[in-house]
């Protein structure tokens, strides 16, 4: 069940609703048959908070069911039905309670029946209209925010990204393994600048994407994955073992080469210390990226942020978080796939 921040609007409501119920519905009812007005007012309010706090809990209960703004339509739909259903069997239970005890003198008549319920009907739907607008406002704000947010840390890890790609550090070890190449092997040289290629027009495409297939992140992986197979050789081992049938599910964008990038960035990379990174479908709608730890003995720069933007965005998707695990000699991150 959800807590409603609704104290404020039920202390005024209840009261302010069995003031009007009293003074504009009823009055003449019942001043008619000499019952006292705070009496009436009495009733009115103990009658207004059976009907407000069953209601409520119903409104809680839809809420739970169809919490999304996408879901309003069919939340309002069913919340109406049921509130209907709801407040007339009520509003007939209290009326029959009425009329079998003479509560006020009389026997009520059918018309006294259909009356109260419509009575009650009224003051309930305005206030199914007030929590429901309130709602509404309030989870657009929130999906307004979190859709910015996620712009953010997508254009901040797309900017991240980059910017370590076109690092004058990067472009350096790039085309001193290109100048090698085209002495060397002018066929690989060839390959190498097309993969470079590939790597870039992902990065440029990615910007405007908030979540891409797995087949095209896996794509881009082996292209940037052979630009550092290139310069380390043997040195670096990459293992995916991931089946087809998995590569339509979502993931966000540059997700796997940032934690490949942190990978090399922070652990040895050497014929006599090969790193090698596996990545895997882990089940449950889950994937990992695991390498060996054999971290670097100089202290490498980080400001943490790529793994900050990852767990940012799957949290801005209603996912769960990402796991983190050092087991074994062996750094692992399990990641959420989404559906596509």
């Amino acid at each position: 069940m959800q807590r409603l921040n609704d104290r404020w609007l039920t202390l005024i409501g209840i009261p302010l609703f069995a003031v009007i119920a009293s003074l504009v519905f009823y009055t003449d009812e019942w001043m008619q048959h000499g019952f006292a007005y705070r009496y009436c007012l009495l009733v009115s309010f103990f009658v207004t908070t059976i009907h407000w706090v069953a209601n409520r809990s119903l409104l809680i209960l839809m809420r739970t069911w169809y919490p999304t703004v996408k879901q309003t339509a069919r939340r309002v739909l069913f919340q109406f039905l049921f509130t209907t259903i709801l407040c007339s069997g009520l509003s007939f239970l209290i009326s029959f309670y009425y009329d079998s005890t003479l509560f006020w003198g009389v026997n009520l008549t059918g018309n006294d029946y259909i009356y109260n319920a419509i009575v009650n009907l009224f003051f309930t739907y305005t206030a199914v209209v007030i929590y429901e607008t309130t709602f509404f406002f309030s989870k657009w704000k929130q999906s307004v925010r979190e859709t910015e947010e996620l712009k953010k840390s997508n254009l901040q890890s797309q900017l991240d990204s980059l910017k370590n790609q076109v690092s004058p550090h990067f472009l350096f070890n790039s085309l001193n393994t290109l100048s090698s190449l085209i002495e060397e092997d002018q066929t690989q040289a060839v390959q190498f600048v097309n993969e470079l290629s590939r790597v870039y027009r992902y990065l440029l495409q990615s910007n405007d994407k908030e979540l891409t297939t797995l087949r095209d992140e896996l794509s881009f992986l082996n292209a940037y994955f052979f630009l550092l197979k290139t310069r380390f050789g043997e040195a670096i081992q990459m293992e995916i073992a991931i089946n087809d049938e998995y590569m339509s599910y979502l993931i966000p964008p540059l997700t796997l080469q940032i934690l490949v990038e942190n990978a090399v960035k922070h652990n040895i990379v050497s014929q006599s210390k090969p790193l090698l990174i596996e990545v895997a479908y882990e089940g449950n709608e889950q994937m990992s990226v695991a390498n060996n730890i054999q971290k670097k003995t100089v202290h490498v720069a980080s400001n943490g942020m790529g793994l900050a933007n990852i767990s940012a965005k799957f949290k801005l998707l209603n996912q769960p978080e990402i796991v983190i695990n050092t087991d074994n000699n062996k750094f692992k991150i399990t990641l959420p796939l989404l559906k596509n």
